[in-house]
């Protein structure tokens, strides 16, 4: 069972229902119940995605990259947020550690409040 910190492969359908794309995900927390679904946020290979007030990078410089068990650098969309199943989860990437989840998890309660990405980070 996956744990907050942890970097999975996830499958997320199409649209359409008639395939799937494997993605790494951000595990956030366990949603309290009777069902093993986990608060996600999405990662993604594409930097020129990122919102730099808002999402963070990981290349290689960065402190938490190795751990991560990604294989190219990458961007936390802290915005794409999911709540999904334990049963899409393929398996463990990797995982962050306390220090940056504390900011990810700065970042996307800002824009809950607010609205608004955190300025200046």
């Amino acid at each position: 069972m996956p744990s907050r910190g942890d970097i999975v492969l996830a499958r997320f359908p199409f649209t359409d229902q008639r395939g799937a794309t494997l993605r790494p995900v951000l595990v956030l927390a366990e949603i309290p119940g009777r069902y093993a679904d986990f608060l996600v946020v999405f990662i993604s290979s594409r930097l020129s995605q990122a919102m730099g007030d808002l999402d963070v990078i990981l290349d290689a410089a960065h402190p938490a990259f190795p751990g991560s068990g990604l294989r190219v650098p990458s961007v936390v969309r802290i915005a794409k947020v999911a709540s999904i199943s334990e049963q899409l989860i393929v398996g463990r990437l990797g995982g962050l550690d306390q220090t940056i989840l504390d900011e990810i998890t700065r970042r996307l309660t800002h824009v809950i409040r607010t609205g608004r990405p955190p300025a200046g980070t």
